[in-house]
């Protein structure tokens, strides 16, 4: 709840840049026990007022309750108080959950921009139950992955609960010299008010987040300690595979974190273990395009935002899979005994600081290991191994530079280096992002060039290019662009393409209105217009007209909807072959969402997407439709399910070869995807989560035609039978953790995933039948437990 919300108003929500706020910090006189109580002579003297003003439900008007807010200081850390005002102690919603999670609970934060340069900043969250979140901020983003040691307290009282932080400068990054353009805001929901307030104040036209805070004045220059850390850590992990083997192993490594000067940070992981990660939510890709899977490992999600302008990076590159695992040359009566599908990281390393002068800088380095393929002569019964991936070594180099009305230009180079006779890639980008005075216009321009150099070949390189110039502030917002990739253009050994060979533009307007009267907090309303092009044939490939709306009531409850006229197009993809194209009917898109106020104790959330094909005998309708059910019982326990439905009576695509014409099949599609998660809080670092999800597909094939040289269907003579294409696919995956906080940054964790798939060609069978078949399946699992310890160098020094 509490990423959407940090999101949500990053995007929607900001402030003036004139007539900031400003709030005077104090150096403390005695020590500040940190118990919720606030019973110290500093606090009772400087707390004050914070006149905090709404964001929602009614923007721009005095927030219902009051909030007092004070801040301190020492050598070491920054104290925060918050005393919120209610009228009854029932009002307080304190749900518990597992930490970065504020659920359904009211909660305070404070957000802090040290360098006051609206680039990068941090939010530090406590909930009601005292649960605890932090996240990184960026222009436009939040990065919940940001994990840092202080602590916090929080009393409830009759009118009021009381919360403090104890936050470390250690923990953030700051100015070495007199930190005099300090930035901060403070922040309250109420969820049972379904209020949002800032002390800042929030104005929603005016584009940006971190620039809407006030000033923190009279803080002095800081020299923090030395900021040094380890995090040992064991496990023990056994695996079962599909085919009954088991193997239990016994697990070390060390991650460490260093930062030099209070600027450059040091992350290394030595023998890293990803046994705990989440299991993939897969599907049945009927696309030619590859499938992105989220990134789950921790040491690649966690303060790895500086690698992310641009989009060029996909670390699921890094022990994903073997380069030529599909590539294995068999001789007569040979078979492959043995493949991985994985390859086997060594060593991770990442650098990111930023100085003082708004230089931004991050290196990001993996190694992986060769794997080999075991292959059998069924015949002889010798063994022989053939390589599918050689020793790699995968590197990530950012440069960033703040410029004039928070503008920046970055340079990014990313590069996999490997071993013997398989290529190398480069990938090197120049990204401008500028900002007039008033933060009214916005232009976003990058060039990248890609290369790939071979042992036996001319190298080969391509480029891409992309400018958008829009209005970002005000009431009416909008804008254009125009991005060309080249045929040859490839960022998928270390990123993600989908698709290259691509000319688009594309047009936007967008009215909202952020103070209407009546039902609504605020509402918007924009159409959209693109054209693309296959590049380097020129030619048409899709235009699309959109109209889009969306809605938040006076209840918090919300609206979204979209209207789309598609035209007639070619696909010059789903043929699988250079050049050849597909025509695809003209059709009509309807989307439409709705959700409950999500402070509820039950939420509910549904959306239908229908597309009315028109003037074909080939494709029918389309209908896409999906909801989720959330609901808290009690303070503990929070249950969710979710469903997601499929279902296309009619369409085509490419199934085989046969001689040198390209066959497509007409064939209809269902899916469904079933997802029930649970978790238990004990209490704020004692939690337990579930994730159950199946997912189910059936592709029935009816009949078979020979795609022309027009991109038409043509019934042929050839006698193939379009059953033999007939898919049916489950997925059903198992992930429950439980996760114990024992001391500051450490943790005892256990893990149990269980994953089993079944496939094949039974598309009359029923949705009961295949659940229970693929949960007999033979399946792989991973029990796996992780104790990971927390050691601060000054603490160590001091024994």
């Amino acid at each position: 709840m509490k990423h959407f919300i940090i999101f949500y108003t990053c995007i929607l929500f900001s402030m003036s840049l004139l007539a900031q706020n400003s709030i005077q910090i104090h150096k403390i006189t005695a020590p500040i026990s940190i118990d919720g109580i606030a019973d110290e002579a500093d606090w009772k003297q400087f707390a004050q007022a914070g006149n905090f003003t709404q964001t929602r439900p009614n923007n721009g008007e005095k927030s219902i309750r009051n909030t007092e807010i004070a801040v301190l200081y020492d050598e070491s850390y920054i104290y925060v108080l918050g005393i919120l005002h209610v009228a009854t102690k029932e009002e307080i919603s304190k749900q518990l959950t597992a930490r970065d999670d504020t659920g359904n609970a009211d909660f305070f934060a404070i957000q802090i921009d040290p360098f006051g340069e609206t680039r990068e900043g941090y939010d530090f969250t406590v909930t009601a139950a005292n649960v605890q979140s932090d996240i990184k901020l960026s222009q436009n983003n939040s990065y919940a992955n940001f994990n840092v040691v202080w602590e916090s307290a929080v009393k409830l009282y009759d009118d009021k609960w009381i919360v403090e932080f104890k936050i470390p400068f250690n923990s953030i990054r700051f100015p070495k010299d007199a930190m005099d353009n300090f930035k901060v805001n403070f922040q309250r929901v109420s969820t049972k008010l379904n209020e949002e307030s800032y002390w800042s104040p929030i104005k929603p036209n005016v584009d940006g987040f971190l620039n809407q805070f006030g000033k923190l004045e009279g803080l002095p220059k800081i020299t923090p300690p030395l900021n040094l850390s380890f995090y040992p850590f064991v496990s023990v992990v056994n695996e079962k595979s599909p085919d009954g083997s088991s193997k239990t192993t016994l697990n070390g490594g060390l991650d460490v974190k260093y930062v030099h000067d209070n600027s450059y940070t040091l992350d290394v992981s030595l023998i890293p273990d990803f046994s705990q990660a989440l299991s993939d939510k897969q599907i049945f890709n009927l696309s030619p395009f590859e499938v992105r899977f989220n990134e789950n490992r921790q040491f690649f999600v966690e303060g790895t935002e500086i690698f992310d302008k641009g989009g060029y990076l996909y670390t699921r590159r890094i022990g994903g899979v073997p380069i030529n695992k599909n590539r294995i040359s068999l001789a007569e009566n040979e078979e492959i005994t043995k493949n991985p599908i994985a390859s086997n990281i060594l060593n991770l390393v990442k650098i990111t600081g930023k100085s003082s002068k708004g230089f931004s800088i991050g290196v990001l380095n993996g190694i992986t290991a060769k794997s080999e393929a075991s292959i059998q002569n069924t015949a002889t019964n010798e063994f022989r191994n053939e390589q599918t991936n050689p020793f790699t070594n995968y590197n990530a180099l950012v440069f960033d530079q703040t410029l004039k009305n928070n503008s920046s230009i970055t340079f990014l180079n990313n590069s996999v280096w490997r071993s013997g006779n398989d290529y190398d890639s480069n990938l090197s980008a120049l990204l401008f992002r500028g900002y007039t005075k008033n933060r009214t216009y916005s232009l976003y321009v990058k060039k990248a060039i890609s290369q790939k150099y071979f042992s036996d070949k001319k190298a080969e390189f391509g480029h891409e290019y992309y400018a958008y110039l829009s209005k970002v502030s005000g009431n009416w917002t909008g804008g254009i662009s125009a991005k060309l990739l080249d045929e040859t253009f490839d960022t998928n050994d270390f990123g993600f393409l989908p698709r290259n060979n691509e000319f688009s533009v594309r047009a936007t307007v967008n009215y909202q209105n952020n103070n209407p009267k009546k039902w609504f907090n605020q509402y918007s309303v924009g159409i959209d217009h693109s054209q693309r092009y296959y590049y380097s044939l020129f030619e048409k490939e899709l235009a699309y007209y959109k109209l889009l709306g969306s809605a938040t009531f006076k209840n918090n409850s919300q609206f979204f909807g979209s209207f789309a006229f598609i035209e007639k197009r070619q696909d010059f993809f789903e043929p699988r072959t250079k050049d050849r194209n597909f025509n695809k009917p003209a059709q009509l898109e309807s989307f439409l969402e709705y959700q409950t106020n999500r402070n509820k104790n039950v939420w509910f959330a549904g959306y239908l997407v229908h597309v009315k094909t028109l003037n074909s005998e080939v494709f029918s309708d389309e209908f896409i439709a999906g909801y989720g059910v959330k609901a808290q019982l009690g303070q503990h326990v929070s249950l969710n399910f979710s469903q997601d439905i499929t279902n296309i009576p009619s369409n085509a695509g490419f199934v085989t070869h046969e001689n040198e014409d390209l066959i497509f099949g007409r064939r209809s599609v269902q899916e469904l995807t079933n997802t029930f998660e649970a978790s238990y809080a004990v209490f704020s670092k004692l939690s337990m989560n579930l994730r159950v999800r199946h997912y189910w597909i059936q592709v029935d094939y009816k009949d078979q035609f020979t795609l022309n040289a027009q991109g038409n269907l043509d019934r042929n003579n050839y006698t193939i039978d379009p059953n033999d294409f007939d898919d049916n696919f489950n997925s059903f995956t198992v992930d429950y953790t439980a996760r114990w906080q024992f001391a500051p940054a450490s943790e005892l964790s256990f893990n149990y995933k269980l994953g089993a798939n079944l496939f094949n060609n039974q598309i009359n069978s029923g949705y009961g039948t295949n659940l229970k078949n693929t949960v007999k399946q033979d399946n792989s699992n991973t029990v796996s437990l992780k104790m990971t310890y927390f050691l601060d160098y000054n603490t160590i020094r001091k024994l």
